[in-house]
């Protein structure tokens, strides 16, 4: 497609963190400008050495190993050597905070979740980014209302006015966007759980106004694994991959650099400018769905058509199963999930004589299927494509996809059910007879100073501090920002 050459509509830096994040920064900074330089500007962290080993497009010099010597598929195990592990710890947060550079529009986020590295530091650096670079921002802004408020005023209303500083704060933050992958069901039971746990700090990191969150990409291996099992072969051999996790790779980097790069094209009556396609992906907070949907030109002869393809794209996800957006309840009443601004985007062929009048249609159309709360933004390119037409539409919510909601929770279930059919033995060595003669009541004496473990003998005390605050005095420093409506 013409219209990739274009350049984006919001600049990206790329950040992968494990084996799956890295390989897909890594297929983001193959795309090369017409000079062969890159589009996107692409990192990579790792847990050693030899799993950056199989990048082909991250320059060495953008690539950082945590000397760990790698963590497995166990993320809990891997936040606890994060956190007693000095040397790995200053690593990432000095990746973070010297070699993560902000001044792109956007930085986003790669990860796998079921694998160690990924999901354990992909949340780590949540936190590094947000105190390091949006924090401070934060806090500028409170002090400006402390300034002009008076300070018993302040300290009473303390929640209201640090909720406006991250209002105010809100243009100047630097955006993230997370993209994690679900793991395929056959990962196993502990992996499920494991993701479940880390999926739900995602998400609440996500709904949290003050971590500068833009949106997250829940995209979904297992559906990506399925679709490729369905693949003629000599669909695959044309793609030159062989393994879903490549396969999924390519949709994500296709979709988003298609979407980022289409909006500032125009020479159309009805424009999708990059200014709109700014505000559908950096305001508000939420789940970000994206769908395309393409059919063969000679199908797609009038309005009608088009708004078709419209309205079947709408309820669906390229990247994971459905967001069931309305919902009935146990009561009869309908329970939907707020949609904020929405993106259509048409691709068409010139040759095809149809009115613009149709974007008009298809917008009426898909906003009937929502329950919108925002700006509805739309728009379409003429172009040659293969003989194809395509459809892309895109929005975010505060929905999550099905198999996030409830899918993990049952698939896991199943796993229990299938081992409660099993009478789990346990095997055991036999013992061989020992004749110890020495005396086992001998006595000891180590030096451990028992009240750092908390334990208090009897004739002795803890000791214990006390702080006496002004009468008006507010520490800023000390002030938690999270989940601040």
């Amino acid at each position: 497609m013409l219209f990739t050459n274009n350049s984006p509509a919001i600049n990206m830096t790329m950040v992968g963190f494990g084996q799956a994040g890295t390989r897909m920064a890594d297929v983001f900074a193959g795309i090369k400008k017409n000079d062969g330089t890159p589009v996107y500007n692409c990192l990579a962290l790792n847990s050693n050495d030899g799993d950056l080993k199989g990048l082909k497009n991250i320059p060495a010099s953008n690539q950082v190993s945590l000397d760990l010597g790698g963590l497995g598929k166990n993320p809990e195990k891997a936040m606890r050597i994060l956190d007693e592990n000095g040397n790995a710890k200053e690593k990432l947060k000095q990746f973070i905070t010297e070699r993560v550079r902000p001044s792109d529009d956007l930085v986003l986020f790669f990860a796998g979740l079921g694998g160690g590295t990924g999901t354990s530091t992909i949340i780590k650096a949540i936190e590094e980014f947000n105190d390091f670079h949006n924090k401070p921002i934060i806090k500028e802004e409170l002090i400006k209302i402390q300034k002009k408020t008076d300070p018993a005023e302040f300290k009473n209303n303390l929640k209201k006015y640090m909720a406006q500083a991250v209002k105010n704060a809100e243009e100047k933050s630097v955006k993230i966007g997370v993209v994690v992958t679900l793991p395929v069901r056959e990962d196993g039971p502990d992996v499920l759980r494991q993701v479940n746990d880390f999926t739900q700090t995602i998400w609440k990191l996500a709904k949290d106004k003050s971590k500068g969150i833009a949106f997250v990409i829940f995209a979904d291996n297992q559906k990506f694994a399925d679709e490729f099992d369905s693949l003629p072969d000599n669909i695959k051999h044309g793609l030159k991959i062989d393994n879903y996790r490549d396969y999924s790779n390519i949709q994500i980097r296709n979709v988003i650099h298609e979407l980022n790069t289409a909006t500032t094209g125009g020479g159309t009556s009805v424009t999708f400018d990059k200014e709109d396609f700014k505000r559908v992906i950096l305001e508000h907070q939420g789940c970000l769905v994206i769908n395309r949907i393409e059919a063969d030109i000679q199908s797609v002869n009038n309005e009608h058509d088009i708004k078709k393809m419209f309205t079947d794209s709408i309820k669906d996800s390229l990247l994971h199963e459905p967001v069931q957006l309305v919902e009935k309840q146990e009561n009869g009443e309908l329970a939907a999930s707020k949609v904020h601004h929405l993106g259509l985007l048409a691709v068409i062929s010139p040759d095809k004589k149809i009115p613009s009048s149709f974007m008009d249609q298809s917008k009426k159309a898909v906003i009937e299927e929502i329950p919108l709360s925002g700006t509805v933004f739309n728009g379409y390119l003429e172009e040659k494509n293969n003989r194809k037409a395509i459809v892309y539409t895109f929005f975010k919510t505060e929905g999550l996809p099905s198999r996030l909601v409830k899918g993990l929770v049952e698939e896991y279930k199943e796993y229990r059910e299938k081992q409660q059919k099993f009478a789990f033995k346990n095997s055991s060595i036999e013992s061989i007879a020992a004749t110890i003669e020495e005396d086992d009541n001998f006595d000891f004496d180590m030096d451990i100073d028992l009240s750092d473990l908390g334990i208090v003998l009897d004739g002795e005390s803890t000791k214990e501090e006390v702080k006496k605050d002004e009468e008006h005095f507010v520490d800023i420093d000390a002030l938690d920002f999270d989940n601040i409506d």
